[in-house]
């Protein structure tokens, strides 16, 4: 019974998040959530607190205005204390030039009594460097 709460929340904040409203993910982390975007992109971070995961969501609507976020699966693993959370999202927006931005990711989550104290995310790197590039974030390069 709880794996499948926690699915339906999980699922619940990915439709606000997916949308552009990411307030819900923010209230969901710890003080202290330890964020991992991999990758050497303009928007690969790794820092720790939720004030930078904000600022971090920021800077991605800021990048990608219309980002649409869809999740497609999500597996729920462990216990309140220790929760394990894995979801994949299908990403697309339209870029600056007017060409359609498509992605996938998978984000690997771990919660403690239902706040996400770690998050990993792992997306194709050059898919998304090069649409960094098309909208004018990151120089080409050779």
């Amino acid at each position: 019974m709880y794996h499948a709460i926690v699915r339906s929340r999980v699922r619940a904040l990915w439709r606000r998040v997916g949308s552009g409203d990411y307030r819900p993910a923010i209230a969901m982390s710890d003080p202290e959530l330890r964020f991992d975007f991999k990758g050497s992109t303009g928007i690969s971070a790794k820092f720790t607190g939720r004030e930078a995961f904000e600022r971090w969501f920021e800077q991605l609507f800021a990048v990608f205005p219309g980002l649409r976020m869809r999740l497609t699966d999500v597996i729920v693993r462990g216990w309140p204390w220790r929760t394990t959370v894995v979801v994949r999202l299908d990403i697309t927006t339209e870029l600056v030039d007017g060409t359609p931005y498509r992605n996938e990711a998978v984000q690997w989550v771990s919660m403690r009594w239902g706040r996400m104290t770690s998050d990993e995310v792992f997306e194709d790197t050059l898919a998304l460097e090069r649409a960094l590039v098309r909208q004018g974030h990151v120089a080409p390069r050779p």
